[in-house]
């Protein structure tokens, strides 16, 4: 069979092709659109591009399957709402500004409508036409959105056993699920309806802090890094507490600090939760984006100061005790001795990293595409199974994007009319170049799926160098000065720099880097002495890893930082022409794309 999947109308919508039970293509809106997220958009280039790749038509399509379960509206899901807000109503009517804005229940009332499952159809449609897609329109299949994500972790892990654990804003009417999966079959244990949501929680407090809720968590789990010091004396764990209760075995958010009430200051977060934190801090009051103030006599963020970054940190440990306390649950009471995490907070790898460290497991998975962009996959895994095709494929890389043969970047580059060289060894010239300190863009293959750049859209530089992190934060990136990098390292080097490795691959998971990587490779250390390392095998990248031993001949240090390929705000680079473009845009001495090298003077 052939299954388009696809996820739409929300945060970051994507669409893969399955070709018997395997994924040929998949690849996020954003990286086309070129806008950050796509939010509420239909992946209109998404889907154009993997029918284009796979060299299929709309008529070659079986089924498409669609990663959220829009029969749940709008009954089911007015009723759960309903049901949820008569709890908090009271209080809800004490948390709004000045007492002018109507009741969340409206507001709540509007945006089920949207997903009518009539409604969804016709705009899937719509979407699929735009794509300029003839013929007739394959059958739809909704699936439930954390199973989508659980079928995404759990068959691309290598386990034919594991704990699956699904962490979220909300998908349907569900917020958190605890599954089991044990060979072919997944079997859902546990369930956290809205509005007990650990991703609202998360969002609520990133967006109090001045950055933009589901976008720039990463942000704040960083920000929470500087908070570690003083972690002794923080006083906003036990307000916080109220907000994120966490039991001996469960959590409740309560909702009126995230959801019901007024937004005077936030669309993720209430006004109650401004009262109750000045409350406890006048000056902690909401930061709006952007916002600076002085600090040590030289305006910078505001976030920065001390009481934001205790609150961020306080945020952070909290998501972790209620992450850690369900991980518990999967290996304790269902016996399972590996993990899957997916869901988009399971893009907080300082909370894998203590899942893996604290919650008695061996070994963890993480779903590189954890936000909604992987439930486009597991919606299609989810149909093909029904469908009784084998879906299990362990991830070896993410290299399921778009492609460009020497041919086509020859010609891109002839047009636009810049001084080129053609080299046949990339891998010589761009450690030639790393061992001289220079920051370079490298582009190769096919893209990347996924949140992270993993050596095909990088750029890199080499660690060795002292000043290497705030050159490439303030003249590449430009992006704020305080925020880390990631190392790529050779996989058979692991044991040298992190304290007790596991395969990672993927940059989702915080490890405790040794003395001689923080002594010597600081730039890739975070201030809390963690780092978020991608461990490359000559499997999964030959070429990348080649170029890691290679520079680890000459330099001692098979480790580069790699950050993704583009600049703040934008998306990870997708064509040529974007990678010439962000090449003249920024600070990158060179460009190193297939068997072609752009330089600067």
């Amino acid at each position: 069979m052939n299954i388009l999947g696809i996820i739409a109308f929300g945060m970051n919508p994507a669409a893969c092709i399955l070709r018997d039970g395997k994924c040929i293509a998949f690849a996020e809106e954003e990286r086309f659109s070129r806008v950050k997220v796509s939010e509420g958009s239909f992946p209109v280039r998404a889907v154009a591009y993997c029918l284009s790749w796979s060299k299929l038509t709309l008529s070659s399509i079986d089924r498409i399957a669609f990663g959220w379960d829009v029969k749940k509206y709008p009954w089911a899901m007015a009723r759960n709402f309903t049901s949820t807000y008569i709890r908090y109503a009271l209080e809800e009517r004490r948390s709004f500004h000045a007492g002018k804005e109507q009741s969340t229940l409206f507001s709540i009332a509007e945006g089920l409508t949207d997903y009518h499952p009539l409604k969804v159809r016709t705009k899937i449609i719509e979407g699929l036409r735009s794509a300029g897609l003839k013929g007739d329109i394959p059958q739809i299949e909704f699936v439930p959105h954390h199973l989508a994500h659980a079928y995404s972790s759990y068959f691309c892990s290598k386990f034919d056993k594991a704990g699956i654990l699904t962490i979220d804003g909300h998908g349907e009417d569900l917020c958190t699920q605890l599954a089991v999966g044990e060979k072919d079959e997944v079997r859902v244990v546990e369930t956290y309806p809205i509005p007990d949501s650990l991703g609202w929680f998360y969002a609520a407090i990133t967006e109090y802090l001045g950055f933009l809720p589901y976008r720039d968590e990463g942000k704040l789990m960083g920000l929470a890094a500087l908070g570690e010091k003083a972690r002794t004396g923080n006083k906003w764990i036990e307000p916080l507490g109220k907000v994120l209760k966490i039991k001996c075995d469960k959590y409740e958010v309560d909702p009126t600090y995230t959801l019901f009430g007024g937004h005077y200051y936030g669309k993720r977060f209430t006004d109650r939760l401004a009262e109750f934190l000045t409350r406890i801090d006048p000056l902690a009051v909401p930061v709006a984006y952007g916002e600076k103030t002085q600090i040590n006599g030289a305006a910078q963020s505001k976030y920065l100061l001390d009481t934001y970054v205790d609150i961020a940190w306080a945020a952070q440990e909290l998501l972790e005790r209620a992450a850690v306390m369900l991980a518990k649950k999967l290996v304790g009471k269902f016996g399972m001795e590996n993990l899957c995490i997916s869901g988009g907070v399971g893009l907080n790898c300082k909370m894998n990293g203590e899942i893996l460290r604290q919650s008695g497991c061996k070994d963890i998975f993480v779903q590189p595409a954890s936000n909604d962009a992987g439930t486009a996959l597991g919606a299609a895994m989810y149909v093909a199974k029904e469908h009784a095709e084998d879906i299990r494929e362990p991830l070896v890389n993410t290299y399921l994007g778009s492609g460009f043969s020497n041919d086509q970047i020859r010609a891109i580059l002839k047009n636009s009319k810049v001084d080129f060289r053609e080299i046949s060894d990339p891998v010589k010239e761009a450690t030639d170049l790393l061992e001289k300190g220079r920051v370079i863009a490298w582009f190769q293959g096919r893209m990347e799926f996924g949140s992270r750049s993993l050596g095909n859209r990088s750029i890199l530089a080499n660690p060795v160098f002292p000043g290497v992190k705030d050159k490439v934060n303030a003249e590449v990136k430009y992006r704020e000065s305080w925020r880390p990098f990631c190392p790529s390292l050779a996989d058979e080097n692991k044991d040298d720099y992190i304290k007790d490795p596991k395969e990672s691959a993927f940059m989702t998971i915080a490890y405790q880097a040794k003395e001689p990587m923080k002594e010597k490779l600081s730039s890739v250390v975070h201030v809390d002495g963690t780092i978020r390392p991608q461990t490359v095998t000559s499997q999964s990248n030959p070429l990348y890893h080649s170029l890691l031993t290679t520079l680890g001949k000459r330099t001692g240090y098979p480790v580069v930082l790699n950050t993704s390929f583009n600049v703040r705000g934008e998306p990870i680079i997708c064509s040529p022409q974007e990678a010439i473009r962000c090449f003249y845009s920024n600070g990158l001495d060179a460009l190193v794309m297939d068997n072609f090298i752009l330089e600067k003077d």
